[in-house]
């Protein structure tokens, strides 16, 4: 099998209000932080809660920020796009299923990982609300695992995240555990998609299109000229 590095796409497919948003940004930021250049969409109908989102991310060691047409990595999480969801990912891709969603068969040459999100939650907390929200960690901690984002890193983003918020941290980090852990025992690896560190980043930052046109206006309206 020929080894992917640096160069894939990964979908996320939630629900919008779900806390998925911090959960991706975690995933955005760790590879970030391993020097490779990368990129991160959202993509939702409206701000609705409860309607479907998907957010992209592309790593490229070209430093491409485009999103691709395939979908290397899928992340399925939302039972109302689930079956259209996997039938997005072609022959090769990965699927890392919710394992308490229902889809149709999916063809034996794509490879898919189940999770026990609901199992693995509920070791965490018992409080309905917060397994809603942080859930979404569990799938952060088998996507490090699976495809090698550095675990300091990961931790390094949710701190930065979260750190404001104590409680939510511990609580985050220890989803993110419990991901880690259930795929380091529980999966075997299949597919052929991996990071590793570069050195691409260096004196950049990670920055949305809001905060794009907010630091241009201060620094147009801080402009002599």
């Amino acid at each position: 099998m020929n080894q992917v590095v640096n160069d894939f796409s990964i979908q996320v497919a939630t629900v919008n209000g779900s806390g998925s948003q911090t959960a991706n940004t975690v995933l955005l930021r760790a590879i970030f932080q391993m020097g490779i250049p990368v990129s991160g969409k959202n993509l939702f109908p409206s701000n609705i809660a409860g309607l479907p989102t998907w957010f992209t991310i592309r790593a490229s060691r070209q430093g491409y920020v485009a999103r691709r047409k395939e979908t290397d990595i899928m992340v399925v999480m939302n039972p109302e796009t689930a079956a259209e969801d996997v039938a997005s990912v072609g022959p090769g891709g990965v699927i890392i299923l919710n394992d308490a969603i229902k889809v149709p068969p999916i063809p034996e040459d794509r490879y898919v990982y189940a999770v026990p999100m609901k199992r693995l939650i509920e070791g965490i907390t018992q409080d309905v609300r917060l397994r809603r929200l942080v859930v979404n960690m569990i799938y952060v901690g088998v996507l490090a695992e699976l495809i090698g984002i550095a675990e300091q890193e990961i931790e390094r983003a949710l701190d930065a995240q979260l750190g404001k918020k104590p409680k939510a941290l511990a609580l985050n980090h220890q989803a993110v555990r419990a991901g880690w852990e259930f795929a380091r025992e529980q999966l075997q690896k299949r597919d052929p998609f991996r990071l590793e560190r570069m050195n691409e980043t260096a004196g950049k930052i990670l920055i949305d299109g809001n905060t794009a046109g907010a630091l241009g206006a201060l620094c147009s309206a801080a402009s002599p000229w």
